[in-house]
């Protein structure tokens, strides 16, 4: 009787469920309307799907600084970006589509 308690009991426990990272748990790049930023950074954020998507670079008055075009995949993506040799103290970050529809965007302060 106690050797089919003991089976039981770790047919139990080898029953957990599997740990699963959740990328909504991980903090991203344009969860904030701003982020402070100090040197270069790797930024993490979701696409909503597979395709050609870009990254801007644009100061406070409109006037475009740099502008990255890259094919994102469904889901988390991440990017390095440089901005040590701005001159700009604050620069918004914009996520466009391939149809340069924009679909996230941030507004970045530069720690010097």
């Amino acid at each position: 009787m106690k050797k089919y308690i003991v089976i039981l009991f770790l047919f139990m426990l080898s029953c957990q469920k599997d740990y699963v990272e959740d990328i909504n748990s991980v903090p991203m790049f344009f969860d904030k309307n701003t982020q402070e930023v100090s040197g270069d950074v790797s930024i993490d954020f979701v696409l909503p799907n597979n395709g050609i998507h870009f990254l801007l670079l644009v100061d406070i008055n409109g006037r475009l600084l740099a502008r990255e075009k890259f094919s994102g995949v469904e889901g988390l993506n991440s990017r390095k970006l440089f901005v040590d040799l701005l001159e700009q103290e604050e620069v918004y970050l914009m996520l466009y589509n391939g149809n340069e529809n924009k679909l996230k965007e941030v507004l970045i302060k530069l720690a010097r």
